[in-house]
């Protein structure tokens, strides 16, 4: 409804978001703290007051509203390692792995 809050869904840095079925890049989130919007909320509908008139003080009608965007999606981390291994040759180094 329009008192609703916002649903939000906390993820790390580096986070993709793609549509499930095609694949398609919706966005990326990069830098913490950082906020998009995925799908969008339905507008909402008119009560019984928006109908009251001068005559009719307590209609009986009301406007149902739209409903919102629908969207099936995949969030994907994107995980980038700053790691090097330096070392004498034979010495063990593939075993850390």
């Amino acid at each position: 409804g329009v008192h609703a809050g916002d649903v939000c869904v906390k993820v790390p840095p580096g986070t993709l978001v793609r549509e499930l079925l095609t694949q398609k890049l919706a966005g990326e989130l990069r830098t913490n703290g950082e906020r998009m919007l995925v799908a969008k909320g339905g507008r909402g509908g008119r009560g019984n007051a928006a109908f009251m008139t001068a005559r009719n003080t307590a209609p009986k009608i009301a406007e149902h509203g739209e409903p919102g965007a629908q969207r099936w999606l995949t969030l994907e981390l994107r995980l980038v390692a700053d790691v090097g291994f330096l070392g004498l040759p034979n010495a063990g180094k593939s075993t850390l792995l």
